[in-house]
């Protein structure tokens, strides 16, 4: 978490740095004007229901781009999480920024939607289900011509992307992604890489954790391998190179459709509970150690987790981890995170793009096929030539330079 001194100082630059003149009677009140506005009513007993009309219309008197900022800020420096979360809620009502529920298409990421995901998923991080599902009634209720324009079905999937006739099931049949059978068997040799690298872990998400420690590195991510990675971990990337795409041909939704990643946690840590990008992404998570010790909730279902043994869960559902105070003294996952199975170009139905591609009626499955058969081909004579050489030349060069050695 920042910690107090550091929001004090981001607060006195913020405030230097915009315009702090007082309004005349009909110019709106600045960002900074209007957050001061509520502090001072929250301090005063003031009803939140009270000053939301005027927070919406000088909200909506601002540029978007203003307004957005002026809600990153407010998450950042509000105290109460409940008032900070009602007023990014009216950041999701910007005029301009519900015309992205009107202009793009359900299978891109859209404004409204999107900020009414960071308030909802702000509230249920603190374990504020309550004033969470009130939230998510409010923005199902938004409509048009008597069409919803938000897809969610429930208030467990609150994701940023929601593509309407995906099949939804918080925990799925692992034998879907037959690689994962592979990764068990090997799961002892991929910790033990890990624990040797240990020193290339990050913090994960801050504003999930609520205490401890969570920590992480990601192998895959953007479509791309970490190189560096990979050479402290050269078994686990040639185990898992030949497996992503796992749905080759399929147009990718957002930029995080497939990634890898690997999760750390010690004793007394909590994630608050989230939900992922899209509801077109299955989890697919392997506990290498530390999983007595570990309860992971998934919508309303508590999974028992066992090291050497995967679970597959649908990202989109709210998900949460607890890692006993008295536990093993750390738990480590890899979390492959997957293209839904039944993702079909068809799939996107009368949409026009998607985060990533641009232009889906140009999309030609045949050529995405060959570009990505192409790749493996020269991930796999590069690491042919190595071994060729003697098993301790088996390493990760592969993934440097687009799978060229220099």
């Amino acid at each position: 978490m920042v910690s107090n001194w550091i929001l004090g100082i981001i607060s006195v630059l913020w405030w230097f740095c915009i315009d702090i003149a007082m309004p005349s009677a009909e110019q709106p009140l600045t960002c900074r004007e209007l957050l001061l506005s509520w502090r001072t009513a929250r301090a005063t007993g003031i009803a939140l229901e009270t000053v939301l009309q005027e927070t919406r219309t000088n909200l909506a008197a601002m540029p978007l781009d203003d307004a957005l900022s002026c809600g990153e800020f407010a998450m950042l420096t509000e105290n109460d999480i409940v008032w900070s979360a009602r007023f990014v809620e009216e950041i999701a009502k910007h005029p301009k920024c519900l015309d992205d529920m009107y202009t793009k298409s359900e299978s891109q990421t859209r404004c409204t939607q999107k900020w009414y995901k960071i308030a909802i998923h702000s509230l249920a991080v603190q374990g504020q289900s309550a004033e969470a599902e009130a939230m998510w009634h409010r923005a199902k209720n938004l409509s048009a011509n008597g069409v919803q324009l938000i897809g969610w079905p429930s208030p467990l999937q609150t994701p940023t992307v929601w593509v309407s006739g995906l099949r939804s099931r918080p925990i799925w049949d692992c034998t879907k992604w037959p690689f994962l059978a592979m990764l068990e068997k090997f799961a002892s040799d991929i910790l033990q890489e890990v624990q040797a690298g240990t020193s290339k872990f990050a913090n994960a998400y801050p504003y999930l954790t609520q205490k401890g420690t969570w920590q992480d590195m990601f192998l895959y991510r953007g479509h791309e391998w970490n190189a560096t990675l990979c050479e402290y971990l050269p078994r686990t990337c040639h185990l898992l190179v030949p497996e992503l795409p796992t749905r080759p041909g399929v147009p990718y939704m957002t930029v995080y459709n497939e990634e890898i990643v690997i999760f750390r946690s010690e004793p007394g840590a909590s994630v608050g509970a989230h939900c992922g990008s899209s509801n077109a992404v299955i989890n697919l998570h392997l506990t290498l150690l530390g999983g007595s010790s570990t309860t992971l909730r998934v919508g309303s279902k508590e999974v028992v987790l066992q090291d050497g043994r995967a679970v597959c869960f649908q990202d989109s559902y709210f998900h949460a981890i607890e890692h006993q105070a008295h536990g093993e003294p750390e738990r480590i996952s890899l979390v492959v995170r997957v293209m839904h199975p039944e993702l079909e170009l068809g799939s996107y139905g009368e949409s026009r793009s998607t985060d990533v591609v641009p232009n889906l009626a140009a999309w030609d499955p045949a050529a995405a096929m060959m570009q990505e058969l192409e790749k493996l081909r020269s991930q796999y004579r590069t690491l042919a030539a190595s071994c060729a050489s003697g098993p301790n030349r088996c390493q990760a060069d592969e993934f440097r330079h687009g799978g060229k050695k220099k």
